[in-house]
């Protein structure tokens, strides 16, 4: 199955308010990215990926991609802080979804997300997720669309002479 097929999964989180920043980066990624990783590679999940970085956005109730995100009251109106995202790559939604069903998930992750997340905040520690079909343009430096990519590659070139 080529890539272009497989489902993007962008999930913003919001860290535990009783941990710092620092610490919460630090389990995400030494202890909570390492107890993901086997069920990762059980469930055929492509890649899994997390970006270390805070911002402010307006959250939005999850999507069928986060099945650990608990919506317990109304979602605020102003934007909060979030505090990372994973990024998921899979083949199918609905094998990630089976995916939160194993036992693993049960016992392991999910009370480590106990300890790493706001699960009290909005979303249970979920500020928004979203998911949608990947599609490539480049890889490795290189355009991965043939024809496509080639068609402009000549607009290109001349603005760059133009400029110098």
């Amino acid at each position: 199955m080529a890539k272009e097929n497989y489902i993007q999964i962008l999930t913003h989180i919001r860290r535990n308010r009783q941990l710092t920043p620092e610490k919460f980066y630090d389990h995400w990624e030494n202890v909570h990215g390492p107890k993901v990783i086997p069920w990762a590679e059980k469930h055929g999940i492509v890649q899994y990926q997390q970006i270390h970085c805070a911002g402010r956005m307006v959250p939005s109730a999850a999507s069928s991609s986060a099945p650990n995100a608990v919506n317990q009251s109304a979602l605020p109106s102003e934007p909060i802080e979030f505090d990372g995202i994973a990024i998921f790559l899979v083949k199918s939604l609905d094998s990630f979804l089976e995916a939160f069903k194993d036992p693993y998930y049960t016992h392991v992750i999910e009370p480590d997300e106990q300890t790493l997340l706001d699960k009290d905040g909005p979303g249970g520690g979920v500020v928004a997720s979203w998911q949608g079909k990947l599609v490539s343009m480049t890889k490795d430096g290189k355009s991965v669309r043939g024809e496509k990519g080639d068609k402009y590659r000549n607009l290109f070139w001349q603005w760059e002479r133009k400029e110098k």
